[in-house]
């Protein structure tokens, strides 16, 4: 692994940065406070397929490998300022795209990953139950075949992108007698198959909607199946896999613009004719936050490039989601220490942040679940 970027990389990262910084930050304090998703602004994201990085440029995506990929969603976090925005792209790449590609037939990858990756569509991944939290495999939601028919009975609780989705990823049970182990298996299912109860307002990531998915007695023929029946959990992991590491891509590259700014206020604040950043416990906090995002990012490195060379990468993604989440919650709060009172006033870029990192110790598997699946490779 070369933790140096190559020059296809800096122009990807420098393409993205610049785009995002001129594109995709106007008015985010108006859409944080409104709780408002701009559509307007998803289709510009897809004019760079940032929907569809990793997808083959055949289907309408970038064709990038996990490396680069990874450096994408980094700049698309340090350049872009609304937050929400850019965790609903990660949620609808990740979680949703990518399966599909991964797993879907040709007929569904031809109908259904262009106008996912060019900005036309959104996707939400549709998995937790209110009754079974992170143990998703557990759910009640069922898919009963009856002569090439799925008749599909459920409701399926925050799932990102769910009030503004044109087609959501939906895992229900196929075989109770099997259970995880080929008795879960995902379907496509177009919006007139479910029905979303509205937004959810929620602490950050405002500009992201979240809502319920509810299936009653939907009826869906077997081409909306992906895969194969009984494959969902594998399908499911290895999301998972790919969205704990580009989600931190994401925080890293949020915190990495986070501390610059921080510096830049330190040099101009200034007590008794000095700047504070020549103080030495303002020196200690930048320079604990500028240690631990360093390995955050090798960590993320470490898990993308296992990734790309078709080596055991997930724990190796669950040990880079749990220390960069960590991090990305502490180092925020670290970082409004410094700024003090001008940094807690509503709707600051550090006060927003510091809303949005909340989450990320529960989405994509809460702190506690990857520590459960990091000490079984112990």
């Amino acid at each position: 692994m070369n933790p140096i970027l190559d020059n296809i990389q800096i122009a990807l990262r420098q393409e993205t940065i610049e785009f995002a910084q001129t594109t995709l930050n106007d008015n985010v304090e108006q859409r944080d406070r409104t709780e408002s998703f701009d559509r307007r602004l998803w289709e510009q994201c897809g004019r760079l397929a940032l929907q569809g990085l990793a997808i083959p440029k055949e289907y309408g995506g970038r064709g990038l490998q996990p490396m680069n990929m990874v450096v994408t969603l980094e700049a698309l976090g340090y350049g872009c300022r609304d937050n929400g925005l850019s965790f609903a792209i990660g949620a609808h790449l990740l979680a949703c795209v990518i399966p599909i590609w991964k797993y879907g037939s040709t007929e569904q990858k031809e109908k259904y990953l262009p106008k996912l990756c060019n900005g036309t569509w959104v996707a939400t991944n549709a998995i937790t139950e209110s009754e079974t939290g992170s143990d998703v495999f557990s759910m009640s939601t069922s898919a009963v075949i009856d002569d090439h028919t799925f008749i599909i009975e459920g409701e399926k609780n925050y799932c990102s992108n769910a009030p503004v989705a044109d087609i959501a990823l939906l895992y229900a049970v196929t075989n109770r007698d099997k259970g995880a182990l080929g008795g879960i298996s995902g379907f496509i299912l177009e919006k007139e198959s479910f029905e979303s109860t509205g937004k959810i307002e929620k602490m950050g990531l405002r500009s992201c909607h979240m809502g319920n998915i509810v299936c009653s007695s939907s009826k869906v023929t077997d081409k909306a199946l992906l895969g194969k029946q009984g494959g969902g959990t594998i399908q499911f992991t290895q999301s998972m896999m790919w969205e704990r590491i580009g989600l931190s891509a994401i925080h890293v590259g949020t915190m990495q613009r986070l501390l610059d700014n921080a510096v830049q206020y330190c040099k101009k604040r200034k007590l008794k004719g000095q700047s504070i950043l020549k103080f030495q416990s303002i020196e200690h906090k930048l320079v604990d936050i500028k240690v631990q995002l360093e390995a955050a990012r090798l960590l993320v490195y470490k898990a993308a490039y296992l990734l790309e060379n078709n080596k055991k990468a997930s724990n190796s993604a669950s040990i880079a989601k749990l220390f960069v989440s960590e991090m990305y919650k502490k180092q925020t709060m670290n970082i409004l220490q410094i700024y003090g009172a001008i940094g807690y006033v509503n709707n600051s870029d550090i006060e927003r942040t510091i809303r949005d990192a909340a989450s990320s110790t529960l989405y994509s598997g809460t702190s506690e679940v990857q520590k459960n699946l990091i000490s079984r490779d112990l």
